[in-house]
């Protein structure tokens, strides 16, 4: 091999060694780095802790343990916990995912498995007296009851008894 083929070779080597670098980086560096979200910098974010329920829905809930005491009980559950979209396409799940995910019901009633949903029950007071909680309530009721399961509402200013109550919501599971 002739000197001018070998210092060829060595010099398209040594720019090759030199550019190849540069290349890679420059790849990794077209994907923008993500925007910041206000709050995440900070090492303590400003939340504290707040009562899952209210006084009155703790009244309700003590006496609902009294009635049921062979069924499990849940507070504040989210519909999309209890229901969800039949379809098999992703994009109807997702709406109908969107049309209940901030919703939820003051209680759930839950058979001893832990996994099957007998009855839902909302505490309603006067915020239940606006036309838009109305239209939020006719919604919640039309998910549940598409979805099989019973709603059960009671007014807070009326609460029954524990006896009241099991009647009341026995008959529901049995029949519903």
């Amino acid at each position: 091999m002739s000197f001018g083929v070998i210092f060829l070779i060595l010099a398209v080597g040594f720019l090759g060694l030199i550019t190849l670098p540069k290349l890679l980086s420059r790849r990794q560096n077209l994907e923008p780095d993500p925007k910041p979200v206000r709050g995440d910098e900070l090492e303590i974010w400003p939340f504290v802790p707040m009562p899952i329920m209210t006084d009155t829905e703790v009244i309700f809930f003590n006496k609902l343990k009294n009635a049921l005491p062979e069924y499990h009980i849940f507070v504040q559950v989210q519909l999309s916990r209890i229901i969800e979209a039949n379809s098999d396409e992703t994009s109807e799940r997702s709406f109908w995912f969107n049309r209940i995910c901030r919703q939820s019901v003051d209680y759930v009633i839950v058979d001893v498995d832990a996994q099957t949903t007998l009855l839902a029950i909302e505490l309603d007071d006067w915020t239940h007296s606006s036309k838009a909680r109305q239209k939020a309530d006719d919604k919640k009721d039309k998910a549940l009851a598409s979805a099989g399961i019973a709603i059960v509402r009671f007014h807070a200013e009326r609460m029954p008894s524990a006896d009241m109550l099991r009647y009341e919501l026995m008959q529901v599971i049995e029949t519903y």
